[in-house]
This record gives C-alpha cells, structure tokens and sequence, in this order.
C-alpha cells in the first residue's frame, strides 16, 4: 500500500510540477560517441534514448558535457530513494521569424516548455511506471469565448516497462515515440517534422525489443489515442495505426549504422516510410557527423499516389568543454516527381552548457524551396532558448 500511494504522489509530482508550459523533451544524438558513451540507453531510461536521466547520464551531464556542477537531481541537494527517479524541463524562448509575407518579420517570447517527468521502479522485478506530463507551449495565445490562453495539458508519455537489466531484452505498454530515427532535440529538423515524430504524436504503443553494447533492435505496434480520451491524452498529427522497426550496429565505440522502417495506415491513406542514419565520431578533431535518409509512400484513398524524401546530413564540433556547434543542411520533397515540391535548410546551432543543469542554445535556420519562395515556412529563423533542468 506504501508503495502504491508513493507512484500516487509521483503521478501528482509529474503533474503538479508542469503547470507553465511544453515543448517536448528530447534526447540530444549528438552526445552518443562524443561523450564516451556508446548506448543511448546508458543515459536515459527509455531503451531507445530519450526522456529523463539515469544516474550515469547525470554524472555524464556534469563531468563530461557541462563546464562543471553537480548533475544529480536538484543539484544533489536531495537524492530520492533508489526506486524513484525525478526529474523535469523548463525552457524559455526567443525567435525572430521571416517568411517574406505580409506581418513578417515576427518577433516573439514564449514559454517553450515546463515539464516533469518521474519514474517508479517495483522492487527487483524490473516492472517500472514512467510518466511525462507538462503544458503545450504556443508562441500566440488563442481564445476561446472570454478566455485567452495559450498553453493546456498534457501527458506526451506514460507507460510500464519490463527492464530486468541494462542489456537484453525489454518490453514497454503505453504512450511514447516509436524508436526511430536520429531523435533530434529541435522540432523543426525535418526528419522530425515530416516522418511522424512532430511535437505531440506520440502514439500508444506496445514495443519490444534488445540491447547488446554494440547493436539493438526494437519493434513497435501502435495506434492512434482513442477518441473517447481526454484532450490531454490526444495526439496530433497523422493518426492511425501500424508499426515500426529500428535496429542499430555500432562499430569500435566510434560510429553507428541504423536500418529503419515504419508503416502507417488509416481511413484515408497509407504511409509506407524506410530508411537509415549514420554516425561517425572522430576523436582527433572533436568532431560527430550524422545524418539520415528516409524515403516515403503515400497511398491516398482514390487511387492518389506520391513518393517523398526527407534528408539530414549534419557535423558537430565540441571545440571545448561545454560548447557544442553544429552545421546541417536538409531537404524534403513532398512529391519526387514535382521539383518545385522540394525545400532545402541550411542550419547553425550552438549549444552552451556553462553548468550542469543549465544550457543555452543559438539556433539560426535559413529556408528554400524548389519555387525560390517559402510557401508559407519560415524563409528565415533566429531563436535562442534559456533551459534548465532538474
């Protein structure tokens, strides 16, 4: 009974704690290699990597990542018992955006995210409950009859999970990302925005899967949220139903070869998506590239067809400790038969992690597409984002 009413308040924690605001939070693939660390899983609890930090990402984030500091929870002023893990998200934004039309350029300040996470283990069973809950974040406040607001609920994940150890196999119930791609941090990459991993499209899940030290796999079903939950249990974005697979061979502690797969079906269309990424750590120069290539089917009721191409290719230096600097370009075609369908980015963005805890990043973007204009997204972005952690 002591146990039961302890995952009550740490339910009620996670909520309680994320009354401001959302973006969700991620898992930075950028450190795999660079910091000494091979397995995404070492650094999270999630097998795939993402989500709060176990113990080691947390001793990571203050000797390896940051200039200095204390990464455990709340700076190590109180340690939660060994069952618990804790932990949450607040960041603060800025952005400058121009789309060349009429009101640009736009300036705005925004809560980008308030969220908290918290994970209970049961005993020795490796069974563990895991939920993540904060507010949409918005960057315009929308109204509804007399009330302006800008941000609701939600709980982007919540699942049980069977992980008797740090290796082997696993299995995992609930709501979360299907393991897949290269699991950018910024939304706005298009390997996140155009492959069904978006702000808020977690689906609920039943995956599987298992971890060596030099390869994984993990298979995933799901399906859309069902209709009758709860606006703070919905998702967005193409909602149906299907299924993922990812597997990943690493070589020499230095890089990484990913194959993946994925399968989305619903009322009005059939998304067939696969592809791969890659890593390549070098020590002597400080430097990760990474990239990744998807191809997708869309099969549109009435007989509608088209084949798209989503593209990152990105290098990241880690010139001292605690900055890291990126370079990337980008390309996604809606329709491989329409040049004109076709937008390209080019995006510089540096992250500063001055103390544990603490981060700061600089993100520039500049935008085309295969017409010269930017139909409606950005032809320009500047954004700086102020993030603290717990």
């Amino acid at each position: 009974m002591r146990r039961l009413l302890s995952v009550g308040a740490l339910v009620g924690l996670a909520v309680g704690l994320s009354l401001l605001s959302a973006r969700s939070a991620e898992a930075y693939p950028q450190f795999q290699f660079s910091s000494g660390t091979s397995r995404c899983a070492q650094c999270h609890y999630s097998p795939a990597g993402y989500g709060l930090l176990t113990s080691w990402g947390r001793d990571e984030s203050g000797d390896t990542i940051s200039r200095g500091g204390d990464g455990a929870f709340l700076h190590g002023l109180w340690a939660p018992p060994d069952w618990l893990a804790l932990g949450g998200d607040i960041r603060y934004a800025g952005l400058r955006n121009d789309v060349g039309g009429a009101g640009s350029p736009e300036t705005a300040f925004f809560p980008m995210q308030a969220e908290a996470y918290g994970r209970a283990a049961f005993g020795k069973t490796g069974v563990s409950l895991y939920v993540a809950a904060g507010l949409r974040g918005a960057t315009r406040a929308e109204k509804t009859g007399d009330t302006i607001h800008s941000t609701a609920a939600i709980s982007r994940e919540h699942y049980l999970m069977w992980k008797p150890s740090a290796t082997g196999a696993y299995v995992r119930l609930g709501r979360f990302y299907a393991p897949y791609g290269l699991r950018m941090a910024e939304h706005i990459y298009y390997v996140r925005r155009y492959s069904g991993f978006n702000l808020f499209e977690e689906t609920y899940n039943l995956s599987g899967g298992y971890l060596e030290e030099d390869w994984e796999v993990h298979a995933t079903a799901f399906t859309k949220p069902p209709s009758g939950f709860p606006e703070v249990l919905q998702s967005e974005g193409v909602r149906g139903q299907g299924g993922a697979l990812y597997g990943e061979k690493r070589f020499a502690a230095m890089s990484a070869v990913g194959l993946q797969g994925r399968l989305v079906v619903n009322s009005e269309q059939r998304v067939l998506q696969g592809g791969a990424i890659g890593k390549l750590w070098v020590e002597k120069a400080k430097l990760l590239a990474m990239g990744e290539l998807d191809l997708q089917r869309h099969d549109v009721t009435g007989g509608v067809a088209y084949n798209q191409l989503i593209a990152f290719l990105g290098a990241t230096f880690f010139p001292v400790r605690g900055v890291m600097a990126g370079l990337a370009a980008e390309r996604y075609q809606e329709d491989l038969r329409v040049a004109t369908t076709a937008r390209n980015a080019f995006d510089l963005e540096v992250n500063l992690f001055p103390w544990a805890h603490c981060e700061i990043v600089l993100l520039g973007r500049y935008q085309v597409t295969g017409s010269g204009k930017s139909d409606g997204d950005p032809g320009s972005l500047g954004m700086f984002q102020l993030h603290y952690y717990l």
